[in-house]
């Protein structure tokens, strides 16, 4: 389907609900685990070295294998907190294990900010091979584009990386096109349950 010149608020009220129809039930389950598999058997993720993921909420894809397979497999993860005093921009903090996570005031689970805390740094974000952002949203389109939430956190973050980066996405919700503005920045791939599109 062709979503280009689509009302981006409408295509969001859409894409939510297919969404948790997706994700609910023992199928939305199978579903999530078929998805982080195919994304493990990649090249992106096998020479991979640090990984910024994120905890996933309301319907969005699992990562719960992905979390666990990166820790366990001595990758550094990353995983987002959102600054709040400055609307839009997040931190990618380093986070060793579930016991470092804490509720955001939205309910999201965030990594604990202290003074030790380590941020994403631009050169990992410039490695090419050694890093890889996994990218949450609503849907992908063929071109690696994103319908997000419309805060513009993961575009700020894709405009100043030139790692790798793979959208997360269940197969109903990768569509042909999606409607995006100059300011958008694509993902280098997206993999959904059925395949995974190197861009």
């Amino acid at each position: 389907m062709d979503f280009a010149s689509a009302d981006k608020g409408e295509l969001r009220r859409f894409c939510r609900k297919k969404r948790g129809e997706l994700s609910s039930g023992e199928e939305g389950v199978r579903r999530a685990l078929r998805l982080q598999r195919r994304l493990l058997e990649s090249e992106f993720w096998r020479r991979s070295r640090a990984v910024a993921l994120y905890v996933a909420v309301k319907g969005e894809a699992d990562t719960a294998l992905l979390l666990r397979e990166a820790w366990n497999g001595g990758r550094t993860v990353f995983l987002p907190r959102c600054r709040a005093d400055e609307p839009g921009v997040m931190d990618m903090i380093a986070c060793s294990g579930p016991e470092e996570l804490e509720r955001s005031r939205f309910g999201i689970p965030e990594p604990r900010l202290t003074e030790d805390s380590r941020l994403l740094s631009e050169r990992e974000l410039a490695d090419e091979e050694g890093t890889l952002i996994v990218v949450p949203a609503l849907a992908f389109d063929r071109q690696g584009f994103r319908l997000g939430y419309g805060g513009g956190y993961y575009d700020r973050m894709l405009d100043a990386a030139r790692c790798g980066s793979v959208g997360l996405a269940f197969h109903d919700l990768l569509f042909n096109r999606l409607p995006h503005e100059a300011w958008d920045r694509p993902a280098r791939a997206v993999c959904t349950e059925e395949e995974l599109l190197c861009l």
